[in-house]
């Protein structure tokens, strides 16, 4: 096993995603509105897309961004510690909403690559990384066509359906840490 050392060549990295929310809104606790396409995170996230697409090897897979009937989630932690009446809704602050966002065809998309490539012998070897078990069914069509299927889960837990269906774990980032906001 080489894992993209020694004799191992490079067919493509594929990069799942979705676009930055699109839609306007005001903020439920402050009234604020928001143009999402305008915030940083947006901002950061679209020229992150831009560089992938100029990238050499790289293929860029966007589904949709939906934003669930406009509504707001209020962050887990401040909701047990409003519903133990530890604080209440006049303590509320705009930090603690955030816009109920999904998610669409992202899993559909790397399913039809893996099937795709799979078939047609175009890799030998592919290494997900994801913590995510509803690619089970892709990587096993990918194993049944005699793909090497590896996994990286980037030292997170992993749910056991999906371990099963790989040939091997590796995390090759000594100690990953996810970037601060």
């Amino acid at each position: 096993m080489h894992f993209l050392g020694g004799a191992d060549a490079l067919y493509r990295i594929f990069y799942y995603d979705t676009e930055p929310l699109k839609e306007k809104g005001h903020n439920p606790i402050t009234k604020i509105f928001i143009d999402f396409s305008k915030t940083h995170v947006a901002k950061q996230q679209q020229a992150l897309f831009d560089s992938l697409r100029r990238t050499p090897n790289f293929a860029l897979r966007l589904g949709k961004t939906i934003w669930r009937n406009n509504n707001w989630i209020l962050n887990p932690e401040i909701f047990k510690d409003l519903v133990a009446k530890k604080i209440s809704i006049d303590s509320l602050s705009e930090q603690d909403v955030h816009p109920q966002i999904e998610q669409k065809a992202v899993d559909m998309k790397i399913g039809l690559d893996i099937a795709w490539i799979s078939m047609k012998r175009l890799a030998d070897l592919l290494i997900i990384i994801t913590g995510d078990a509803d690619i089970v069914p892709a990587l096993k069509l990918a194993r049944r066509e005699g793909m090497q299927v590896g996994l990286d889960p980037l030292g997170c837990p992993i749910q056991p359906e999906l371990q099963e269906h790989v040939d091997f774990v590796a995390t090759k980032i000594d100690a990953y840490r996810p970037l601060a906001p």
